[in-house]
């Protein structure tokens, strides 16, 4: 019991700790996503009437200011599902450096109609369906799956330009062992982003009323800023030495108590076993209390 309890130990870390770390971080990523299921009910999907645009804002200690903009190509961003959800993966300009200073990445989503009358809301001034993830790890990692969470949001077809604030914290989840390597780490490490929340804009109180319907609705401005290169680690820790010493102690007391007990409780007389059978040719068995008797004079 004790080895077996020291072998699920070792596959497994022991304990945690918390601490924030200046990191440079992965590329910023934000999901656009709908549901397969209202996908196929409606045989319709909102991510394939979909204009995209991305822009990356920071600034350099020296004062070297960067801004870039730029459209993309639909058809060339990378698709991904995530459980129920099928998603556009919009990857950010390129890697901020750990020393900008208040990076800022959007992303302009536009919708291009006609859009089906169960998905519209407000006399068609919004579009529901679409959901956003800011994420920094793989889409199949058990961890962003866990902890990035989906937002929901509404993209305004009739109503106004609108932008939404996403606001997050990031997070990395490392292991280790005591010897120096990965031993009982269930998966690779990875950052993501923590405790997603958005903060939307009003919606519009006054919708644009029109004869016609246009083909092409308004924009939804999705904001991620990133404040500080801070990063709050999880160090999953693996404690083989300490699992070592504890099985050693376990066998050690287990070997003292059995020796103080045949010490406390000696045999009182010595148990002599007997065999059914006797070959003294190889030295096994006992011989019988007759075999004297029957022996030739």
């Amino acid at each position: 019991m004790t080895l077996r309890s020291f072998w699920e130990d070792v596959q497994r870390p022991t304990r945690e700790s918390v601490s924030n770390e200046r990191l440079q971080m992965p590329t910023v990523r934000l999901d656009v996503c709908e549901l397969k299921v209202f996908q196929r009910s409606l045989n319709y999907s909102l991510l394939e009437h979909l204009l995209l645009e991305r822009e990356l804002e920071f600034l350099m200690p020296n004062g070297t200011e960067f801004w870039h903009r730029d459209v993309l190509d639909r058809h060339q961003v990378p698709q991904v599902e995530v459980g129920p959800m099928k998603c556009l993966r919009l990857f950010s300009m390129q890697e901020v450096p750990q020393e900008s200073i208040l990076p800022y990445h959007r992303w302009f989503l536009q919708l291009q109609g006609p859009i089906p009358k169960e998905l519209q809301r407000l006399n068609y001034s919004y579009v529901n369906g679409l959901f956003i993830r800011p994420s920094l790890a793989n889409a199949s990692h058990p961890v962003s799956q866990r902890q990035e969470s989906f937002l929901k949001i509404y993209v305004p077809f009739l109503a106004k330009n609108r932008t939404t604030i996403v606001r997050s914290l990031v997070a990395l989840e490392k292991w280790s062992d005591s010897l120096g390597g990965r031993y009982g780490a269930p998966h690779e490490d990875t950052f993501y982003f923590d405790d997603s929340r958005i903060i939307p804009e009003a919606l519009d109180a006054n919708p644009m009323v029109v004869q016609q319907m246009p083909l092409l609705g308004h924009r939804l401005k999705v904001v991620l800023p990133v404040p500080t290169s801070m990063v709050r680690v999880h160090h999953h820790i693996n404690d083989i030495m300490a699992d070592i010493v504890t099985v050693l102690g376990r066998l050690a007391s287990g070997i003292f108590i059995f020796s103080l007990l045949t010490v406390m409780f000696p045999a009182i007389r010595e148990e002599k076993y007997h065999f059914f059978c006797h070959w003294p040719f190889l030295g096994l068995g006992n011989p019988s209390e007759l075999d004297a008797l029957l022996q030739p004079a």
